[in-house]
């Protein structure tokens, strides 16, 4: 019995110093219908990009089809951030896709 209770001391010790090491765990809970995108900038991201226009990508990748152009300064709505964040989903007006997340700005 004691055993388990160390042990249980001893894990509620690694959630209250580091959430990393908690790993899923440490998520806070989300009521129904929210999202954790909301917390960036309020839902919005800028376009930021130096070279021109950006690609809107249909799928989180630079071989996606592009499917729109999205010159610097547009504000999108972002939706969520995929693939350990290097990406993120967003929606311009009627269009929804992904881009790259160094091309935007908070």
């Amino acid at each position: 019995m004691s055993v388990r209770i160390a042990a249980t001391a001893f894990v509620a010790s690694l959630l209250a110093v580091s959430p990393v090491l908690a790993g899923p765990i440490a998520v806070p809970f989300l009521p129904p219908g929210s999202t954790l995108a909301l917390s960036v900038a309020d839902g919005t991201m800028t376009v930021s990009s130096g070279g021109g226009d950006v690609n809107l990508r249909l799928e989180p990748s630079t071989r996606s089809q592009v499917i729109d152009k999205l010159p610097r300064g547009t504000k999108v709505t972002v939706i969520n951030m995929v693939d350990g964040g290097k990406w993120v989903h967003v929606k311009v007006g009627d269009k929804e896709g992904y881009i790259a997340r160094y091309l935007l700005r908070d």
